[in-house]
């Protein structure tokens, strides 16, 4: 692995370790990652295998349980999915793109890392003895449905993949999982759902939760598989269905362990849960739960509104799903405070299409074609979860591009109302001291 960061004053520094210098070895065995490298770093005695313009060294060195010798690694090739899914969210982006979107990932490590979910079906004896040894715990494990003659439709599988015997090795060993189900009508719902559940509840122990969510459909599926649109007569049979066997779970073991995500409450127009449905949101980045838990967050922080602001203007951004949750819950508040003026604006999705309606999937070109030619006022506010590591919508819009094209300062939400009011109140003198061809992004740090 090649070194590219050797930390000033640390232990490689004293041994004279440079970027560049390749890492063959540790303690013997050939690493295969940064993740394989910081297990072995964790003993308190290490021997490093260094190469280095054809001339390989051999570092012995004695440290402190835990303590870091100070080097990094070039990024890691990361794993490609084993499948070929009918319903592959990147098989129905937009010709156009950054390439990363078309990577279909597949990764055990960034699943531990990150919480991507995988499918286990390129997870050899090797990778699940390696996440059992080095406990790389909670996986998150895309399972769709465990009957192997849809899972083989479903999937694309050309021979079982033994999801169950892969998930009961991972369970035996005290490997904790967060598991889900991409649920496509007509496919693997039914009887085949209610399957899928039983046999994954038979590993309650480790299995924390199971998230069911619904299938997303763009307008860019051209030559694939054809399939259904959830609908309110449907999400709202789901929710009946999963809501029965809940409440048995809860009675057993303490916790609902099966969510259907917001979108299905949302689309049935049935009141969200409250927060203790959801045992601590352990599902919150699969949106389940980001709803209520929004609006708990919304309603503590509204107790501490300004009764009042120095005349200003707020416009708003969002899709189509949470809109009306936004209209009902925090427009009418907001419109309490004197001299403050709200607008919201209903984006469609222009870049995906209009069965799209989730407001982290929005684009640039999305906010421009709802805002173009509007009087935005003071502050532009996006919804969370729209930009990238890099800051970059998924057009590759930059926050920098909207404010410079619409003449107005732009915040994505990042938790804290009280710093959306800080930045209304900075706005005025900002603008006033803005200098032609000079933009200032705005992205707070969200309250404690």
């Amino acid at each position: 692995m090649k070194i590219t960061m050797v930390e000033p004053e640390s232990i490689a520094a004293d041994l004279g370790l440079r970027e560049g210098d390749d890492l063959l070895e540790v303690n013997g065995k050939k690493v295969l990652d940064a993740i394989d490298y910081r297990f072995h770093e964790e003993e308190p005695e290490l021997v490093l295998k260094i190469a280095r313009d054809r001339e390989v060294t051999i570092f012995e060195i004695e440290k402190d349980e835990g303590e870091r010798v100070g080097i990094d690694f070039e990024d890691m090739k990361i794993l490609a999915c084993g499948n070929d899914c009918i319903f592959c969210f990147v098989d129905q982006n937009p010709k156009g793109m950054r390439k990363q979107l078309y990577f279909r990932d597949g990764d055990y490590r960034l699943s531990f890392m990150y919480g991507n979910y995988t499918t286990m079906t390129n997870a050899g004896p090797a990778i699940l003895r390696r996440i059992i040894d080095q406990r790389l715990s909670p996986q998150y494990i895309s399972v769709h449905v465990t009957d192997y003659e849809v899972r083989k439709r479903l999937m694309g599988l050309k021979k079982d993949d033994l999801i169950l015997d892969k998930i009961r090795q991972l369970h035996d060993n005290g490997i904790d999982m967060h598991t889900q189900i991409v649920l496509c009508p007509g496919i693997n719902d039914g009887e085949i759902l209610e399957k899928t559940i039983a046999d994954l509840y038979s590993f309650n122990e480790r299995i924390v939760s199971l998230a069911i969510v619904p299938v997303g459909l763009t307008d860019h599926r051209f030559g694939l598989h054809e399939l259904k649109k959830v609908d309110r007569e449907y999400a709202i049979d789901l929710i009946d269905r999963i809501e029965a066997m809940q409440s048995g779970f809860r009675k057993e073991k303490g916790r609902n362990f099966v969510y259907p995500s917001d979108e299905f409450y949302i689309v049935a127009g049935r009141e969200l849960p409250s927060a203790s449905y959801y045992d601590g949101y352990p599902q919150i980045e699969n949106g389940v739960g980001m709803v209520r838990l929004f609006l708990e967050d919304f309603r503590k922080q509204a107790k501490k509104f300004p009764a009042s602001v120095d005349s200003r203007k707020l416009t708003m951004v969002t899709a189509e799903l949470p809109a009306g949750v936004i209209a009902e819950t925090v427009l009418p508040r907001l419109k309490q405070i004197d001299g403050l003026t709200v607008d919201l604006h209903v984006a469609k999705n222009v870049l995906y299409g209009s069965s799209v309606t989730v407001a982290g999937l929005l684009s640039g070109k999305c906010i421009y074609s709802v805002l173009d030619g509007r009087d935005c006022g003071d502050l532009l506010l996006l919804p969370p979860e729209i930009l990238n590591a890099d800051g970059v919508l998924l057009d590759d819009t930059a926050l920098a591009g909207i404010e410079q094209n619409l003449g107005i300062p732009v915040h994505v939400y990042d938790g804290s109302w009280k710093q959306v009011f800080q930045l209304l109140t900075e706005t005025r003198e900002t603008k006033e001291a803005r200098q032609p061809g000079v933009v200032t992004s705005h992205v707070g740090e969200t309250e404690e």
